[in-house]
């Protein structure tokens, strides 16, 4: 019986220690200072809009072009005698290129010139005795109607003959020599051709979205044109609007006359052109980057240090700039950090 008592002593005296760790564990959590974690305000920057002149542009790429590449053409049939220009050599307008050998052509004249001045001097006879009433009206008009013929005869044999020395139509500079001395030459086959390197041109094909815009407002549209590796610039204004759509490409051409630049171009260069459509002046100026992916806007409320919504309110979009009405003139955009807030958050501002 003894060992049955000391082990129900045992026991009460575990339950004891039990029930004392289980009241001080509970006590001490009851009475535990609460600790409380707060999310730290998403930190962003801000600044203002600013005012200066906008451009929109868009970028194109194209080729120099001669305003005027002049083929100069053979008008007869030989053998290319002499050729007295070479690529890259000025010429001036009138300036023998070239030579066919001229002495069938000689032949030709000559031959003409005996047939004429025989029936020159048939006419002049038969004229004589139709003064004389020796021959009737009809003798006389039939001995003009042959003279006329082979003096005109004649003077074709000469136009041939002159043609013999290939002229340039116009001054400028020889691009390409398409013939050499000793070939064959057709009426018609280009020698070489000419244009003036200081009357330059490049033709885009533009989208036709920018049709109207551009048409309507041309005083404005202008080009710069840059080479690759290059920092020197052109400049270009418009000459020409093609006044249809390309149905497969979607694109109109615009030709644009190259004014000034320190870049070298010359023909077949292929260059890079920001083609400035539209400008604004004084106007209230945001970078970009202050934009979300969809292009809208965040503001900072500093009064209650939150951010706020405004969608997208562009005027007008440009490759660094937007520009932005009037009314937002003294409102803080959020310039850093605008991905990451939500309509109403509050932001720490830094």
């Amino acid at each position: 019986m003894t060992k049955i008592k000391a082990l129900v002593v045992r026991w009460l005296i575990t339950l004891v220690v039990v029930a004392g760790l289980l009241f001080l564990i509970w006590k001490f959590i009851i009475h535990a200072e609460k600790q409380t974690y707060e999310t730290p305000l998403e930190p962003v920057k801000t600044e203002m809009a600013q005012r200066g002149d906008f451009e929109q542009s868009i970028n194109l790429t194209g080729y120099i072009e001669a305003a005027d590449m002049v083929p100069v053409v053979s008008f007869v049939n030989g053998t290319l005698e002499t050729l007295n220009v070479e690529e890259g050599q000025w010429v001036e307008k009138d300036s023998v290129i070239a030579c066919v050998d001229p002495e069938p052509y000689t032949l030709q004249a000559q031959q003409a010139e005996a047939v004429y001045l025989a029936a020159q001097a048939t006419y002049e006879r038969v004229k004589n005795l139709f003064d004389s009433n020796a021959a009737s009206r009809q003798n006389l008009d039939e001995a003009k109607a042959q003279l006329d013929a082979y003096k005109a005869q004649y003077d074709l044999s000469m136009v041939q003959l002159g043609y013999t020395e290939i002229k340039a139509p116009v001054s400028g500079t020889v691009l390409s020599v398409q013939s050499t001395e000793g070939s064959a030459v057709a009426q018609g086959t280009c020698v070489a051709v000419l244009a003036d390197l200081n009357d330059l041109e490049i033709v885009l094909n533009v989208p036709e979205t920018y049709y109207s815009t551009i048409v309507s407002n041309l005083e404005n549209v202008r080009a710069e044109i840059t080479r690759s590796g290059e920092e020197e610039t052109a400049s270009a204004r418009v000459s020409i609007v093609s006044p249809y759509i390309d149905a497969q490409s979607r694109t109109f051409k615009l030709t644009m006359k190259i004014e000034e630049g320190d870049l070298l171009l010359r023909p077949g260069m292929f260059v890079s052109v920001s083609l400035v459509y539209n400008r604004m002046e004084n106007v209230l100026l945001l970078s970009q980057k202050s934009t979300t992916a969809d292009g809208s806007l965040y503001m900072f409320d500093p009064q209650s240090s939150t951010a706020k919504y405004l969608g997208d309110i562009s005027l007008a979009q440009g490759t660094e700039y937007i520009v932005i009405p009037e009314s937002y003139s003294s409102v803080l955009f959020i310039t850093e950090g605008q991905n990451s807030v939500l309509d109403g958050q509050k932001v720490r501002q830094i």
